[in-house]
C-alpha cells in the first residue's frame, strides 16, 4: 500500500506536470517543490511511548491475543532508550508471553536479554523463577521441537559447483520473457531444487515489528531493535551488524521519513543502490561510473564463483539485468525514486558522500536503473497478516512468472527455497508464480508486466489450456485404487498430497479443477511444514546461543 505522501504527490503531479513520460530530472524538480510533504520530523527513542506500547501489549496479552501483544512489546522495545530499564521490561514481558505459549526456548532467550538490558533488580526474583521453570519444562520433554527436517533442504543431487542448486538446472533464453531456468532432466513433486542465500532483502514497514529487517526471518517475533531508530528490528546481532554495514547506515537517520514515502516494494531499489556502493568499498566515483556504463547489458549468474562469490561480482550480475520495462509503472517508479532520493539526501552520511551536483544526478539516475531492475527481479512474499517481504538473489530471480507454475518459492531467514509443485520434464522451463495462480480464479494477469504464460495466452495454446481446465476427466479404476491407498497411508499430510499430485499428473488431470485443488492444498501444507521446520531450527539455535553466550 502506498503512503499518503506518495498518493498526494501523484495527484499534484497530474495537475502540475503536462506529461508523464518526462525525464527523471523533471520529477526531481517537482518533488523538490513539494519537499514539505517529505520532511517529516524523525521519531526517536522515547521511554514514555515505550511504556504506553508495553501497556498495550499487556492488555492484548491478558486477552490471549498473543500476536498482537508481541507487536506492541516489540514496538515498546524499539522505542525504549538503550540505557533504560524499559528495554529490559519489554524483553521481560516477551518472556512471559513465550512462557504462556509454551515456547520455552524463546522465553529463556528473552529472559537473558532482559537481564542484560537493565531489567529492574526488584523484579528479578520473578524473572529468575520463570527461567528455572523454563529449563524444567524443557528437561521434562515439553519443548515444541528442535529437530529439523532434512527433506526440506536440497533433497536431490546438488550441482557440484553451486551446492544450493540442484544438478540438472541451466539458464536459457525465452521469447518475450528473456532469461529463465530450464530443467536438464526430470524433477518430481516435492523436490527442493534451490535453497539460495538471498543477496538482499527488504520488507514493508507493516512488518517492522514482526520480521528481521535484514534476512526476513520471523523468529517468532523475538527481535532486537536498531539502537539508532524505531523502525527496524533484527533476529540477532549478526543480522543487525551486517545490515548496518551494508545498507542501514544510510537509512537509520531518515527512517521515519522513509516510512512516510513507502511505495509498494520500491524501497528495495534504494537498498540495491547502497548495497552496491558498499560492495565498491564506498568508492563513489568508481561506483557511479560503473552504474552508468554497464547497465542492462545482460549477465550469466550461473558463472559466478560459488559458493562464495565476490560481492562486487554479485552486484554486477544484478545490475547488468535487462529489465522488463513496464510503461504503465514507469510514472509511479520515477515518482517513488525521486521521493527516496530527496529523503536520502537528508541523511548526513549520504549528503556528505554525494556532495556535487554531478554525483547527485548520477545517484538519481542509478536509483531509477535499480528501480527497473528490482521491479523485474524481486521475489515478493505476502500473506494474510498484511505487508510483504521481498528478496533479490542472482539465481532464484532468474525464474520467470507463470500463472500455471510448476514450482513454488518461499522466503525466510535469508534463504529463497524453490520446491517443485508438479512433475517437471526435461526441457521444461521452471516457473513460479508472482501471484496470482491458476488455482485462484482470475481474468488474466494482475501483474505489473504483460504475462506471457499459457493461462494468459489469447491464442490457440491458451484456448486449449482453458478447455482442459474446465474438462471433467474421469478417474480410472487404477488411479482410484492408488488414491485410496495414499489416503489410508499413515504419513504426514504434505507427503501424502505430494504423492497424490504425482498420480493425478501421470493420469493426465493437469490442469483440471481436481488437480488444481490438490496442488493448492499441497502448496499450503508445504508452507506450514516449512514454517514448522524453521521454528524447530530457531529453537535449536536459541538453545546453542543461550549455552555459549
Amino acid at each position: 500500500m502506498d503512503s499518503p505522501a506518495i498518493d498526494t504527490l501523484r495527484r499534484r503531479f497530474d495537475r502540475e506536470v503536462p506529461r508523464r513520460n518526462a525525464d527523471i530530472v523533471v520529477y526531481r524538480d517537482f518533488v523538490t517543490r513539494h519537499d514539505a510533504l517529505l520532511n517529516v520530523p524523525e521519531v526517536g527513542k522515547d521511554d514514555g511511548l515505550a511504556i504506553r506500547y508495553r501497556h498495550a501489549g499487556n492488555r492484548a496479552f491478558s486477552n490471549l491475543q498473543f500476536n498482537a501483544a508481541l507487536v506492541e512489546f516489540n514496538r515498546s522495545i524499539c522505542f525504549a532508550d538503550n540505557r533504560s530499564e524499559q528495554l529490559g521490561l519489554g524483553y521481560g514481558c516477551r518472556s512471559a508471553l513465550y512462557y504462556e505459549a509454551g515456547e520455552y526456548e524463546f522465553a529463556l532467550y528473552n529472559i537473558d536479554l532482559a537481564r542484560k538490558h537493565n531489567y529492574p533488580v526488584k523484579l528479578l526474583p520473578k524473572l529468575l523463577a520463570r527461567e528455572v521453570s523454563c529449563r524444567d519444562r524443557i528437561a521434562e520433554g515439553h519443548s515444541k521441537g528442535t529437530a529439523s527436517n532434512a527433506t526440506l533442504d536440497i533433497n536431490v543431487d546438488a550441482n557440484p559447483s553451486i551446492p544450493f542448486v540442484a544438478n540438472g538446472i541451466s539458464m536459457a533464453q525465452y521469447d518475450g520473457m528473456g532469461r529463465g531456468l530450464v530443467a536438464v532432466h526430470d524433477f518430481n513433486t516435492g523436490d527442493v531444487i534451490l535453497n539460495e542465500p538471498a543477496e538482499l532483502c527488504f520488507g514493508s514497514f507493516e512488518r517492522s515489528y514482526t520480521n528481521c529487517a535484514h534476512c526476513g526471518a520471523e523468529f517468532r517475533s523475538s527481535l532486537i531493535p536498531c539502537p539508532g531508530c524505531v523502525s527496524y528490528m533484527y533476529c540477532g546481532k549478526e543480522c543487525r551488524k551486517e545490515s548496518f554495514r551494508t545498507v542501514h547506515r544510510f537509512e537509520c537517520k531518515v527512517a521515519t521519513k522513509l516510512t512516510n514515502v513507502t511505495c509498494t516494494n520500491m524501497l528495495i531499489a534504494a537498498r540495491m543502490f547502497f548495497h552496491g556502493l558498499t560492495a565498491f568499498n564506498d568508492n563513489i566515483t568508481e561506483y557511479l561510473n560503473y552504474c552508468r556504463s554497464y547497465a542492462a547489458i545482460d549477465s550469466r549468474p550461473l558463472e559466478l564463483r560459488f559458493p562464495n562469490p565476490d560481492p562486487v561480482d554479485v552486484f554486477k550480475v544484478l545490475h547488468h539485468t535487462k529489465p522488463n520495462r513496464n510503461r504503465a509503472m514507469e510514472h509511479t517508479l520515477k515518482l517513488c525514486v525521486t521521493a527516496f532520493y530527496a529523503v536520502f539526501l537528508k541523511s548526513p552520511l549520504v549528503s556528505k558522500m554525494f556532495y556535487t551536483a554531478a554525483q547527485r544526478i548520477a545517484m538519481l539516475r542509478s536509483l531509477l536503473l535499480h528501480g527497473r531492475v528490482c521491479a523485474s527481479l524481486v521475489l515478493n512474499q505476502e500473506d494474510e497478516r498484511g505487508g510483504w517481504f521481498g528478496a533479490l538473489s542472482p539465481i532464484a530471480t532468474l525464474l520467470n512468472h507463470s500463472c500455471d507454475p510448476n514450482a513454488t518459492a518461499f522466503i525466510d531467514s535469508g534463504k529463497i527455497k524453490i520446491v517443485v509443485l508438479r512433475p517437471i520434464q526435461k526441457g521444461d522451463q521452471i516457473s513460479i508464480s508472482y501471484q496470482p495462480v491458476w488455482w485462484n480464479a482470475h481474468a488474466g494477469s494482475e501483474q505489473a508486466f504483460l504475462c506471457q504464460c499459457v493461462v494468459c495466452d489469447r491464442g490457440p495454446e491458451g484456448v486449449k489450456w482453458h478447455l482442459a481446465h474446465k474438462q471433467l476427466k474421469p478417474i480410472s479404476q487404477e488411479t482410484k485404487r492408488e488414491l485410496c491407498e495414499e489416503i489410508d497411508d499413515q504419513v504426514p499430510a504434505f507427503i501424502k498430497f505430494k504423492r497424490i499430485i504425482h498420480i493425478l499428473a501421470r493420469d493426465g488431470h493437469h490442469p483440471g479443477e481436481l488437480f488444481s485443488e490438490t496442488v493448492k492444498m499441497y502448496n499450503n501444507l508445504l508452507a506450514q511444514e516449512l514454517q514448522l521446520d524453521c521454528m524447530n531450527r530457531n529453537r535449536a539455535k536459541l538453545m546453542l546461543r543461550i549455552a555459549f553466550e
